[in-house]
């Protein structure tokens, strides 16, 4: 018990010399807007089991024909469908099918793609995505580095304040980044944080 007690006060002790060598500080976050290209992805079930009465007796080359068929007819590349036949198994489905993957760097040209009506077919997901060099990551970091210092400085000037070297800077920013897609998003731009701590003089 008294080593307990011991260690107990050795520990409160650092951390209370820690709190007053430590300067003070202000924290904030930086933000800057950047232009994206990204991929648009679709994927596509086609199955039998989504046939039901609309064609009876028809047979899955038959029913993969027909769809090809609809693609072509809308201008689609069928070069740009990628099959993945395992990922329908996974999906367990009774009656035979296939998984289809559709990729584009048009917004326009996946919406044709997914526009499409033929038997069998049902969409699974769509996304979109898109990698940052690192040389565009420190170009955005150091644009939203700038943002916080100003941020800072503003902040301090209004307490009579002011703004020294940053003492911690906070990137959780990823190079390739992945998202679904849905009604209204905005494709074209995206938002870069950082959170950066200055000496508060």
């Amino acid at each position: 018990m008294k080593k307990y007690i011991i260690q107990t006060f050795i520990l409160l002790f650092t951390m209370t010399a820690m709190a007053q060598t430590a300067p003070p500080s202000i924290s904030v976050n930086g933000t800057t807007t950047y232009s994206i290209k990204p991929t648009f992805n679709a994927k596509m079930i086609l199955s039998l089991n989504n046939v039901y009465y609309d064609a009876p007796g028809m047979t899955f080359p038959e029913l993969k024909e027909s769809y090809f068929a609809a693609l072509k007819k809308q201008g689609i590349d069928l070069e740009a469908l990628k099959e993945d036949k395992f990922a329908y198994e996974l999906l367990r489905y009774e009656k035979e099918g296939t998984y289809f993957e559709f990729e584009t760097n048009s917004i326009e040209t996946l919406e044709k793609f997914i526009s499409i009506k033929a038997f069998g077919v049902s969409q699974s997901d769509s996304s979109f995505e898109y990698t940052l060099t690192d040389d565009e990551i420190a170009t955005y970091a150091k644009a939203a580095y700038d943002n916080a210092k100003a941020k800072a400085e503003a902040i301090a000037k209004k307490i009579d304040r002011k703004v020294g070297k940053a003492i911690y800077i906070h990137d959780s920013s990823s190079n390739k980044m992945s998202e679904s897609l849905y009604y209204g998003s905005d494709f074209s731009k995206r938002d870069y944080q950082i959170s950066v701590s200055f000496e508060l003089l």
